[in-house]
Protein backbone atom coordinates (compact mmCIF):
# COMPACT_ATOMS: atom_id res chain seq x y z
CA UNK A 1 0.00 0.00 0.00
CA UNK A 2 1.45 2.91 -1.13
CA UNK A 3 2.13 6.27 1.50
CA UNK A 4 0.93 9.33 0.32
CA UNK A 5 2.57 11.43 3.40
CA UNK A 6 5.10 13.76 2.10
CA UNK A 7 6.48 16.36 4.29
CA UNK A 8 9.02 17.79 1.87
CA UNK A 9 6.47 20.43 1.00
CA UNK A 10 3.44 22.37 2.33
CA UNK A 11 0.14 21.18 1.15
CA UNK A 12 -0.98 24.13 -1.35
CA UNK A 13 -4.17 24.43 -2.84
CA UNK A 14 -5.52 23.74 -6.60
CA UNK A 15 -8.68 25.50 -7.56
CA UNK A 16 -10.86 23.82 -10.46
CA UNK A 17 -10.40 25.31 -13.90
CA UNK A 18 -12.84 22.89 -15.77
CA UNK A 19 -12.44 23.78 -19.52
CA UNK A 20 -14.77 21.54 -22.31
CA UNK A 21 -12.01 23.06 -24.54
CA UNK A 22 -8.86 21.47 -22.90
CA UNK A 23 -11.16 18.29 -21.75
CA UNK A 24 -11.72 17.47 -25.71
CA UNK A 25 -7.90 18.23 -26.22
CA UNK A 26 -6.45 16.22 -23.71
CA UNK A 27 -9.08 13.20 -24.41
CA UNK A 28 -6.17 11.42 -26.53
CA UNK A 29 -3.45 11.76 -23.53
CA UNK A 30 -5.96 10.65 -21.18
CA UNK A 31 -7.16 7.50 -23.47
CA UNK A 32 -3.28 6.83 -23.50
CA UNK A 33 -2.46 7.11 -19.66
CA UNK A 34 -5.97 4.87 -19.04
CA UNK A 35 -4.40 2.28 -21.54
CA UNK A 36 -0.68 2.19 -20.92
CA UNK A 37 -0.38 3.35 -17.58
CA UNK A 38 -2.95 1.60 -15.81
CA UNK A 39 -3.73 -0.66 -18.24
CA UNK A 40 -7.47 -0.44 -18.51
CA UNK A 41 -8.80 -1.28 -21.91
CA UNK A 42 -12.53 -0.37 -21.72
CA UNK A 43 -14.53 2.24 -19.22
CA UNK A 44 -18.40 1.50 -19.55
CA UNK A 45 -21.03 3.33 -17.84
CA UNK A 46 -24.36 2.20 -16.87
CA UNK A 47 -27.12 4.99 -15.19
CA UNK A 48 -25.43 8.25 -16.52
CA UNK A 49 -29.18 8.80 -17.46
CA UNK A 50 -29.64 9.33 -13.78
CA UNK A 51 -27.13 12.36 -14.04
CA UNK A 52 -29.23 14.15 -16.55
CA UNK A 53 -32.57 13.66 -14.95
CA UNK A 54 -31.47 15.58 -11.75
CA UNK A 55 -32.99 19.05 -12.03
CA UNK A 56 -30.72 22.07 -13.64
CA UNK A 57 -30.32 23.41 -10.04
CA UNK A 58 -29.77 20.87 -8.44
CA UNK A 59 -26.15 19.44 -6.92
CA UNK A 60 -24.82 15.69 -7.32
CA UNK A 61 -22.16 14.35 -5.17
CA UNK A 62 -20.75 10.94 -6.90
CA UNK A 63 -19.70 8.18 -4.51
CA UNK A 64 -17.15 5.76 -6.19
CA UNK A 65 -15.60 3.00 -3.92
CA UNK A 66 -11.52 3.07 -4.34
CA UNK A 67 -10.20 0.03 -5.04
CA UNK A 68 -7.24 0.94 -7.55
CA UNK A 69 -4.68 3.50 -8.58
CA UNK A 70 -7.03 3.18 -11.63
CA UNK A 71 -9.62 4.61 -10.26
CA UNK A 72 -9.30 8.50 -10.29
CA UNK A 73 -8.75 8.11 -14.76
CA UNK A 74 -12.05 6.01 -14.36
CA UNK A 75 -13.90 8.88 -13.18
CA UNK A 76 -12.11 11.79 -15.00
CA UNK A 77 -13.71 9.62 -18.23
CA UNK A 78 -17.06 10.18 -16.44
CA UNK A 79 -16.50 13.90 -16.49
CA UNK A 80 -15.04 13.76 -20.25
CA UNK A 81 -18.91 11.78 -20.95
CA UNK A 82 -20.85 13.14 -18.71
CA UNK A 83 -24.23 15.44 -19.63
CA UNK A 84 -23.44 18.11 -17.25
CA UNK A 85 -20.19 19.92 -14.96
CA UNK A 86 -18.84 17.96 -12.90
CA UNK A 87 -15.76 17.96 -10.53
CA UNK A 88 -13.08 15.69 -8.62
CA UNK A 89 -11.29 16.17 -5.42
CA UNK A 90 -8.08 14.44 -5.39
CA UNK A 91 -5.60 14.58 -2.67
CA UNK A 92 -2.76 17.00 -3.38
CA UNK A 93 -0.05 15.46 -3.72
CA UNK A 94 -1.11 14.19 -7.01
CA UNK A 95 -1.36 17.94 -8.41
CA UNK A 96 2.22 17.95 -7.52
CA UNK A 97 3.49 15.34 -10.35
CA UNK A 98 5.74 16.32 -13.42
CA UNK A 99 6.94 19.17 -11.75
CA UNK A 100 3.07 20.77 -11.60
CA UNK A 101 2.29 19.72 -15.37
CA UNK A 102 -0.42 16.35 -13.73
CA UNK A 103 -2.27 19.84 -11.50
CA UNK A 104 -2.58 22.21 -14.19
CA UNK A 105 -4.02 19.36 -16.75
CA UNK A 106 -6.13 18.07 -13.65
CA UNK A 107 -7.56 21.59 -12.77
CA UNK A 108 -8.70 21.89 -16.53
CA UNK A 109 -10.46 18.30 -16.11
CA UNK A 110 -12.50 19.95 -13.13
CA UNK A 111 -9.76 18.63 -10.38
CA UNK A 112 -9.36 20.53 -7.63
CA UNK A 113 -6.98 19.34 -4.34
CA UNK A 114 -7.80 18.81 -0.73
CA UNK A 115 -5.47 18.18 2.18
CA UNK A 116 -6.27 14.99 3.53
CA UNK A 117 -4.51 14.82 6.48
CA UNK A 118 -6.06 18.47 7.69
CA UNK A 119 -9.17 20.50 8.03
CA UNK A 120 -8.63 21.60 4.73
CA UNK A 121 -11.46 24.48 4.82
CA UNK A 122 -10.74 25.67 1.86
CA UNK A 123 -11.30 22.64 -0.37
CA UNK A 124 -14.43 21.69 1.82
CA UNK A 125 -15.48 25.43 0.51
CA UNK A 126 -14.80 24.67 -2.97
CA UNK A 127 -17.05 21.52 -2.71
CA UNK A 128 -20.05 23.05 -0.95
CA UNK A 129 -20.23 25.78 -3.18
CA UNK A 130 -20.11 23.48 -6.39
CA UNK A 131 -22.66 21.19 -5.64
CA UNK A 132 -25.02 24.48 -3.83
CA UNK A 133 -25.00 26.05 -7.66
CA UNK A 134 -26.08 23.21 -9.41
CA UNK A 135 -23.13 21.39 -10.29
CA UNK A 136 -21.35 18.01 -9.54
CA UNK A 137 -18.73 16.41 -7.60
CA UNK A 138 -16.72 13.21 -7.13
CA UNK A 139 -15.00 11.96 -3.62
CA UNK A 140 -14.03 9.13 -3.07
CA UNK A 141 -15.74 8.33 0.34
CA UNK A 142 -13.61 5.35 1.44
CA UNK A 143 -10.26 7.62 1.44
CA UNK A 144 -7.36 5.15 1.15
CA UNK A 145 -6.52 3.06 -1.83
CA UNK A 146 -7.35 -0.69 -0.48
CA UNK A 147 -6.72 -3.20 -3.58
CA UNK A 148 -10.34 -4.36 -2.72
CA UNK A 149 -12.25 -4.12 -5.68
CA UNK A 150 -14.84 -7.09 -4.22
CA UNK A 151 -15.31 -5.66 -0.80
CA UNK A 152 -16.04 -2.23 0.85
CA UNK A 153 -14.23 -0.57 3.59
CA UNK A 154 -16.03 1.89 5.97
CA UNK A 155 -17.09 4.79 4.57
CA UNK A 156 -16.38 8.71 6.06
CA UNK A 157 -18.59 10.87 7.65
CA UNK A 158 -16.52 14.01 5.87
CA UNK A 159 -18.66 13.08 2.46
CA UNK A 160 -22.04 12.85 3.69
CA UNK A 161 -21.78 16.33 5.49
CA UNK A 162 -20.17 18.17 2.51
CA UNK A 163 -24.00 17.17 1.05
CA UNK A 164 -25.64 18.15 4.17
CA UNK A 165 -23.68 21.81 4.40
CA UNK A 166 -24.29 22.38 0.62
CA UNK A 167 -28.06 21.15 1.39
CA UNK A 168 -28.11 23.86 4.05
CA UNK A 169 -26.60 26.64 1.69
CA UNK A 170 -29.61 25.82 -0.73
CA UNK A 171 -31.97 26.39 2.14
CA UNK A 172 -30.27 29.71 3.86
CA UNK A 173 -30.54 30.93 0.30
CA UNK A 174 -33.84 30.27 -0.18
CA UNK A 175 -33.34 28.43 -3.58
CA UNK A 176 -35.77 25.53 -4.36
CA UNK A 177 -32.77 22.72 -4.96
CA UNK A 178 -31.37 19.56 -3.99
CA UNK A 179 -28.16 18.01 -3.09
CA UNK A 180 -28.03 14.53 -3.99
CA UNK A 181 -25.97 11.64 -3.17
CA UNK A 182 -25.19 9.49 -5.82
CA UNK A 183 -23.34 5.72 -5.19
CA UNK A 184 -21.32 4.89 -7.87
CA UNK A 185 -19.29 1.34 -7.96
CA UNK A 186 -16.54 0.69 -10.19
CA UNK A 187 -15.91 -3.22 -10.95
CA UNK A 188 -12.97 -4.25 -12.73
CA UNK A 189 -12.51 -7.46 -14.58
CA UNK A 190 -9.14 -8.88 -16.33
CA UNK A 191 -9.33 -9.15 -20.20
CA UNK A 192 -6.42 -11.80 -20.49
CA UNK A 193 -5.34 -15.37 -17.93
CA UNK A 194 -3.00 -13.42 -15.73
CA UNK A 195 -2.48 -16.52 -13.95
CA UNK A 196 0.88 -17.26 -15.32
CA UNK A 197 1.59 -13.63 -14.40
CA UNK A 198 0.64 -14.02 -11.11
CA UNK A 199 2.50 -16.66 -10.51
CA UNK A 200 5.77 -15.28 -11.61
CA UNK A 201 5.15 -12.65 -9.22
CA UNK A 202 4.83 -14.25 -6.49
CA UNK A 203 8.05 -16.91 -7.25
CA UNK A 204 10.00 -13.69 -7.69
CA UNK A 205 8.99 -12.41 -3.89
CA UNK A 206 9.26 -15.61 -2.29
CA UNK A 207 12.89 -16.27 -4.22
CA UNK A 208 13.37 -12.69 -2.57
CA UNK A 209 12.20 -14.13 0.97
CA UNK A 210 14.22 -17.43 0.06
CA UNK A 211 10.81 -18.72 0.58
CA UNK A 212 10.35 -22.20 -1.28
CA UNK A 213 6.83 -23.11 -1.59
CA UNK A 214 5.93 -27.04 -1.70
CA UNK A 215 5.35 -28.81 -5.10
CA UNK A 216 1.66 -28.20 -7.00
CA UNK A 217 0.82 -25.91 -3.62
CA UNK A 218 -2.13 -23.77 -5.64
CA UNK A 219 -1.41 -20.29 -6.22
CA UNK A 220 -4.06 -18.86 -3.70
CA UNK A 221 -2.43 -21.01 -0.95
CA UNK A 222 1.10 -19.82 -1.93
CA UNK A 223 -0.34 -16.45 -1.42
CA UNK A 224 -1.91 -16.52 2.06
CA UNK A 225 0.32 -18.49 3.32
CA UNK A 226 3.31 -15.98 2.02
CA UNK A 227 0.88 -13.13 3.79
CA UNK A 228 1.21 -15.67 7.22
CA UNK A 229 5.33 -15.23 6.73
CA UNK A 230 5.14 -11.62 6.38
CA UNK A 231 2.44 -11.11 9.35
CA UNK A 232 4.80 -13.10 11.26
CA UNK A 233 7.34 -11.11 10.39
CA UNK A 234 5.67 -7.57 11.73
CA UNK A 235 4.24 -9.54 15.02
CA UNK A 236 8.07 -10.64 16.18
CA UNK A 237 9.46 -7.16 15.29
CA UNK A 238 6.27 -5.15 16.90
CA UNK A 239 5.71 -7.90 20.13
CA UNK A 240 8.46 -9.60 20.40
CA UNK A 241 6.33 -12.61 19.39
CA UNK A 242 4.18 -14.25 16.90
CA UNK A 243 0.87 -14.76 17.90
CA UNK A 244 0.02 -18.15 15.68
CA UNK A 245 -1.38 -19.50 18.81
CA UNK A 246 -3.82 -16.78 19.15
CA UNK A 247 -6.48 -17.68 16.03
CA UNK A 248 -7.09 -17.39 12.19
CA UNK A 249 -4.96 -15.01 9.98
CA UNK A 250 -7.80 -12.07 10.27
CA UNK A 251 -7.93 -12.30 14.36
CA UNK A 252 -3.99 -11.66 14.11
CA UNK A 253 -3.96 -8.98 11.78
CA UNK A 254 -6.64 -7.22 14.05
CA UNK A 255 -4.85 -8.13 16.74
CA UNK A 256 -1.60 -6.64 16.04
CA UNK A 257 -3.37 -3.61 14.61
CA UNK A 258 -5.19 -3.16 17.66
CA UNK A 259 -2.18 -3.12 19.50
CA UNK A 260 0.00 -0.83 17.29
CA UNK A 261 -3.04 1.94 17.55
CA UNK A 262 -3.57 1.56 21.50
CA UNK A 263 0.65 1.98 21.65
CA UNK A 264 0.31 4.93 19.37
CA UNK A 265 -2.36 6.78 20.78
CA UNK A 266 -1.45 6.41 24.34
CA UNK A 267 1.99 7.97 23.83
CA UNK A 268 0.65 10.91 20.87
CA UNK A 269 -2.71 11.66 21.58
CA UNK A 270 -2.88 10.26 25.96
CA UNK A 271 -6.05 8.31 25.12
CA UNK A 272 -7.17 5.32 22.83
CA UNK A 273 -10.52 4.91 20.72
CA UNK A 274 -11.45 1.78 20.20
CA UNK A 275 -14.72 2.55 18.99
CA UNK A 276 -13.65 4.34 16.32
CA UNK A 277 -12.71 3.09 12.78
CA UNK A 278 -8.95 2.14 11.79
CA UNK A 279 -9.01 5.20 9.36
CA UNK A 280 -10.29 7.84 11.57
CA UNK A 281 -7.87 6.58 14.31
CA UNK A 282 -5.36 6.75 11.73
CA UNK A 283 -6.47 10.58 10.70
CA UNK A 284 -5.86 11.55 14.09
CA UNK A 285 -2.64 10.12 15.00
CA UNK A 286 -1.50 11.51 11.36
CA UNK A 287 -2.53 15.37 11.99
CA UNK A 288 -0.74 15.33 15.81
CA UNK A 289 2.67 13.27 14.43
CA UNK A 290 2.80 15.94 11.26
CA UNK A 291 2.13 18.76 13.38
CA UNK A 292 4.86 17.37 15.74
CA UNK A 293 6.95 17.15 12.81
CA UNK A 294 6.09 20.85 11.66
CA UNK A 295 7.55 22.49 15.07
CA UNK A 296 10.41 23.92 14.44
CA UNK A 297 11.01 24.34 18.56
CA UNK A 298 10.70 20.24 18.58
CA UNK A 299 13.74 18.72 20.02
CA UNK A 300 15.53 15.88 17.75
CA UNK A 301 14.60 13.28 19.90
CA UNK A 302 10.74 13.63 19.69
CA UNK A 303 11.08 14.74 16.11
CA UNK A 304 12.40 11.03 15.48
CA UNK A 305 10.01 9.50 17.66
CA UNK A 306 7.17 11.36 15.31
CA UNK A 307 8.84 9.68 12.39
CA UNK A 308 9.20 6.07 13.47
CA UNK A 309 5.21 6.14 14.34
CA UNK A 310 4.20 7.86 11.63
CA UNK A 311 6.21 4.80 10.02
CA UNK A 312 4.20 2.55 12.14
CA UNK A 313 0.79 4.52 11.46
CA UNK A 314 1.23 3.66 7.89
CA UNK A 315 2.06 -0.13 8.98
CA UNK A 316 -1.59 -0.10 10.90
CA UNK A 317 -2.93 0.88 6.75
CA UNK A 318 -1.29 -1.49 5.43
CA UNK A 319 -2.24 -4.51 7.85
CA UNK A 320 -6.24 -2.92 8.00
CA UNK A 321 -5.95 -3.18 3.71
CA UNK A 322 -5.48 -6.85 4.37
CA UNK A 323 -8.79 -8.56 5.23
CA UNK A 324 -7.22 -12.03 6.15
CA UNK A 325 -9.83 -13.56 3.83
CA UNK A 326 -10.10 -12.43 1.29
CA UNK A 327 -8.33 -15.14 -1.18
CA UNK A 328 -9.01 -17.39 1.02
CA UNK A 329 -12.69 -16.99 1.46
CA UNK A 330 -12.53 -16.76 -3.23
CA UNK A 331 -9.60 -17.39 -4.98
CA UNK A 332 -10.73 -14.75 -8.22
CA UNK A 333 -7.96 -13.56 -10.41
CA UNK A 334 -8.96 -10.51 -9.04
CA UNK A 335 -8.47 -10.87 -5.38
CA UNK A 336 -5.23 -12.93 -5.87
CA UNK A 337 -3.53 -10.10 -8.11
CA UNK A 338 -4.98 -7.20 -6.17
CA UNK A 339 -3.44 -8.58 -2.96
CA UNK A 340 -0.03 -9.74 -5.35
CA UNK A 341 0.11 -6.07 -6.17
CA UNK A 342 -0.30 -5.27 -2.73
CA UNK A 343 2.87 -7.18 -1.78
CA UNK A 344 4.88 -5.76 -4.22
CA UNK A 345 4.17 -2.35 -3.22
CA UNK A 346 4.63 -2.90 0.45
CA UNK A 347 8.16 -4.86 -0.06
CA UNK A 348 8.90 -1.91 -2.30
CA UNK A 349 8.04 0.88 0.56
CA UNK A 350 5.53 2.26 -1.54
CA UNK A 351 6.25 2.45 -5.30
CA UNK A 352 3.88 1.96 -7.39
CA UNK A 353 3.02 -1.71 -8.34
CA UNK A 354 2.73 -2.21 -12.38
CA UNK A 355 -0.53 -3.90 -13.37
CA UNK A 356 -0.61 -7.58 -14.11
CA UNK A 357 -2.62 -7.27 -16.80
CA UNK A 358 -5.54 -5.26 -18.62
CA UNK A 359 -8.58 -4.60 -17.14
CA UNK A 360 -11.94 -3.63 -18.17
CA UNK A 361 -14.24 -1.42 -16.12
CA UNK A 362 -17.84 -1.54 -15.40
CA UNK A 363 -19.13 2.02 -13.43
CA UNK A 364 -22.70 1.72 -12.13
CA UNK A 365 -23.98 4.90 -11.24
CA UNK A 366 -26.99 3.70 -8.43
CA UNK A 367 -30.40 5.21 -7.58
CA UNK A 368 -29.79 9.04 -5.83
CA UNK A 369 -30.45 9.59 -2.28
CA UNK A 370 -31.97 12.89 -1.42
CA UNK A 371 -30.12 14.61 1.57
CA UNK A 372 -32.64 17.40 1.94
CA UNK A 373 -35.65 14.49 2.50
CA UNK A 374 -32.80 12.89 4.85
CA UNK A 375 -31.81 16.38 6.44
CA UNK A 376 -35.22 17.59 7.77
CA UNK A 377 -35.11 18.57 11.05
CA UNK A 378 -32.26 16.30 12.12
CA UNK A 379 -29.39 17.77 13.00
CA UNK A 380 -26.24 18.26 11.14
CA UNK A 381 -23.97 15.44 12.14
CA UNK A 382 -26.70 13.18 12.64
CA UNK A 383 -28.25 13.62 9.26
CA UNK A 384 -24.53 12.65 8.35
CA UNK A 385 -24.33 9.69 10.08
CA UNK A 386 -27.71 8.27 8.64
CA UNK A 387 -26.44 9.15 4.75
CA UNK A 388 -23.24 7.92 4.96
CA UNK A 389 -25.39 4.56 6.24
CA UNK A 390 -27.14 4.82 3.87
CA UNK A 391 -24.82 5.14 0.69
CA UNK A 392 -22.42 2.22 1.99
CA UNK A 393 -25.56 0.51 1.82
CA UNK A 394 -26.27 1.82 -1.34
CA UNK A 395 -23.05 1.09 -2.55
CA UNK A 396 -22.67 -2.31 -0.79
CA UNK A 397 -26.04 -3.51 -2.97
CA UNK A 398 -24.13 -2.11 -6.50
CA UNK A 399 -21.16 -4.30 -5.87
CA UNK A 400 -22.79 -7.17 -5.09
CA UNK A 401 -20.19 -6.54 -2.35
CA UNK A 402 -20.94 -8.66 1.60
CA UNK A 403 -22.79 -6.26 4.11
Amino acid sequence: MRNRIDLSQMPRFWPPKPSRRWQRLLAPMHRYLLHRHHQIADVRFDGLERVAALGERDGVLICPNHSYTGDGSVMLELIRRAPREIAIMAAWHVFRGHWGLDGFLLQRMGGFSVDREGCDRRAIRTAIELLSTGRGLIIFPEGEIYHLNERLTALREGVAFIAVSAQRELEKSKIDARVWLMPAAIRYEFVDDVLPELDRRLRAMEKRMLLKPPPKLPLHERIVRFGEMLLTIKEKEKLGRSNESVGDLPARIRLLTEKLLERLETQHLSKTSPDETVPVRVKSLRRQLIETLCEESADPARLAAAREALDDVHMVLQLFSYPGDYVASAPTPLRMAETIEKFEEDLTSGRYAAPVGRRRAQVTLGTPIDVRAQLGQTKARQAAGDLTTSLERHLQHLMGAPV
